[in-house]
């Protein structure tokens, strides 16, 4: 796991700047401790940086590689877990190598079969790999946008870098996208291709960009719909399928030349990732997790409980509101607005677990690939009440309701009945959308000002277009296009940059089994059914850990790797929401109404409404604003 760096001319002519590259570098130095390098091109037309975080071959893996003439480089971040299965297959082709490490497999993979090298690796990964020879470039990402990449053209000439920040290091990257800071607001995070930045872009998941004669060219490799043909064996051939793929997915992300654990929070996903990672290990597994002392956000006595009865040696780390101490450090590691609060509680675990493992396995996935997130279940009502309830109905109820929400204290259900009402004319896509957006268009009529209130009035909703047009671009059921959508935009785009950045703030390096592509490929084949029950999602998970672990231990609630939000904005976040009415840094922006900003603290305070993530969303936006 590392940090990756480069300049890449795009036309006759140009230059990329070394120094440029080297600053970028500079800026990576938490995500590869190990070792540093840099590779310019014979022609100058490429520079190369990686930072390097050892983790496989830790004696000759350095980057960035070259092959025997010195004219192919590759600087890779990331893992090939399925490295020695393509040694293999290469040294059959008459291929001979020099280290042990992924990254030479992958290099000589790319000499070989050039951008269909994609195809066939398993793992994460972001990479650059030039020829200088014919002036050609692979830039590519993994299949789920597990590993970042950031890009900027300059002076015609394309600068890439593993993380925004480094990026600014060594580009001219400033100014604020308004269409970027809208979508930020409505989803809590920014989705590729966007960055807070003009003319600054995240290279999407599973895509690939190249330079030949034609100019540069970017396009996707692999998407998710294409799931195959539905699953159409028996519910028990499926938990058999699924836990031998699990096994798979596991035994990979075990090769490692550096310690190894779990990141074990006592739900399903965690619980059975660990459960089959005590199965395949010669050694005693460390776990950990992170416990609060408000017991409705604290899982640690469930972690524990299963932690004893799988034999693993536990840490427990007590999150308090220390945690929000945290904050300013992670805005900077971000480097753009992101306001997903469990990203605290992941930091804080990952600082925990560093001094005694480098690799940590997690359960990432499982709530995208089998169904686990309550707004499937909300969403499923929604639409069993919009046939029911004529459109009509409807809105004088939520007309009613909304009355109520604004003049009963503590009506925060009431507000949660306005908004189900008020989506039930939508379609199916538009309701999801709805569901998923934390901004409607009466929100941002108080809420928004400028450019960002024009666009709304002019019917432009950039976060609710890119979800519809996710969910609309899959087949299958209702139930299949939110988990698709929320694949494509909430797991890349959220979760992913989380992971890879609370873990390697503290060099630490994530693997998620449940993002096997081919893992979760089929748990999209899977019927509704064999997914969701009486019980809620993830049926096929529940009956699987059941093997491994009494139910007694794992059926209850779903809490979700979550922080106490609304009762520290009630404690020692309430000083900073008052800080919010009268900030400088919000009211410069031009975009955003103080009067609305008042409105939201208010509504919160007195009870009337949660608006725990809008508020967060704010604080978070001010502490990035602060921070540039």
């Amino acid at each position: 796991m590392c940090g990756i760096a480069g300049g890449i001319s795009l036309a006759p002519g140009t230059r990329p700047d070394p120094r440029r590259v080297e600053a970028m570098s500079a800026g990576m130095t938490h995500r590869g401790p190990d070792g540093a390098g840099l590779w310019i091109a014979p022609s100058g037309r490429a520079v190369l940086a990686h930072r390097r975080l050892a983790v496989i071959d830790l004696a000759t893996g350095s980057q960035p590689m070259l092959d025997e003439s010195g004219s192919i480089g590759i600087t890779f971040n990331g893992e090939i877990y399925n490295y020695l299965e393509l040694r293999e297959e290469l040294a059959g082709e008459g291929e001979r190598f020099r280290t042990r490490s992924d990254t030479e497999i992958l290099l000589r993979l790319i000499m070989r079969r050039g951008e269909e090298s994609v195809k066939v690796l398993r793992g994460m990964f972001a990479f650059a790999a030039w020829d200088d020879r014919c002036g050609s470039l692979l830039l590519a990402r993994d299949r789920l946008g597990k590993k970042p990449l950031f890009y900027t053209v300059e002076g015609k000439c394309l600068y890439f870098a593993s993380s925004l920040a480094a990026l600014r290091a060594g580009a001219a990257v400033n100014s604020i996208d308004p269409q970027a800071l809208d979508i930020y607001l409505a989803l809590g995070y920014i989705p590729a291709p966007y960055t807070i930045y003009r003319n600054t872009f995240k290279m999407p998941a599973a895509s690939l960009a190249t330079l030949g004669h034609r100019g540069l060219c970017l396009r996707g490799f692999w998407d998710p719909a294409d799931y195959g043909e539905p699953y159409s064996g028996s519910y028990q051939n499926a938990l058999d399928e699924l836990q031998e793929k699990l096994d798979k997915a596991v035994a990979l992300r075990l090769r490692s030349d550096v310690p190894v654990g779990v990141f074990l929070s006592g739900g399903i996903d965690s619980s059975l990732v660990t459960a089959t990672t005590v199965r395949q290990s010669v050694e005693q597994i460390e776990t950990f997790c992170v416990g609060f002392e408000d017991s409705r956000f604290d899982e640690s006595k469930f972690s524990s409980a299963i932690a004893n009865h799988l034999g693993t040696r536990h840490h427990t780390l007590r999150g308090r509101t220390d945690l929000l101490d945290i904050l300013p450090r992670m805005t900077l590691h971000f480097g753009e607005p992101y306001a997903d609060s469990s990203a605290l509680a992941l930091w804080a675990m990952a600082q925990h677990a560093r001094p005694s493992i480098t690799v940590a396995l997690g359960g990432d996935g499982g709530d995208e690939g089998f169904a686990g997130y309550g707004w499937y279940g909300n969403a499923r009502r929604l639409d069993s009440l919009a046939n029911l309830i004529p459109a009509s109905v409807a809105r004088i109820g939520a007309w009613g309701a909304r009355l109520a929400a604004r003049h009963c204290q503590g009506s925060v259900k009431m507000g949660r009945i306005e908004r189900g009402l008020t989506v039930l004319e939508l379609s199916r896509a538009e309701r999801f959308a709805a569901l998923r957006s934390f901004v409607n268009a009466t929100e941002a009529e108080f809420l928004y000002d400028g450019e960002l209130l024009e666009r709304r009035r002019a019917g432009l909703d950039p976060a609710s277009t890119i979800l519809i047009d996710a969910y609309t671009r899959a087949s299958g059921t209702a139930l299949r296009k939110m988990r698709y959508t929320d694949i494509r935009t909430y797991l890349a785009d959220d979760l992913m940059p989380k992971l890879d950045i609370a873990t390697m703030a503290h060099s630490l390096e994530a693997r998620a089994p449940l993002l096997d592509h081919e893992v979760l490929a089929f748990g999209l084949s899977l019927p509704d059914h064999f997914l969701m029950d009486e019980r809620g999602g993830k049926r096929i998970l529940r009956d699987l850990l059941a093997r491994h672990v009494p139910r007694a231990m794992f059926e209850r609630r779903k809490q979700g790797f979550s922080v106490p939000l609304q009762v520290w904005f009630s404690g020692q976040l309430r000083p900073r929401l008052e800080a919010l009415t009268r900030s400088e840094a919000l009211e410069g922006l031009g975009l955003l109404k103080p009067a609305g900003i008042r409105r939201l603290v208010a509504e919160h305070a007195t009870g009337a409404r949660d608006h725990s993530q809008r508020l967060f969303s704010l604080v978070q936006l001010e502490d990035w604003l602060c921070s540039r």
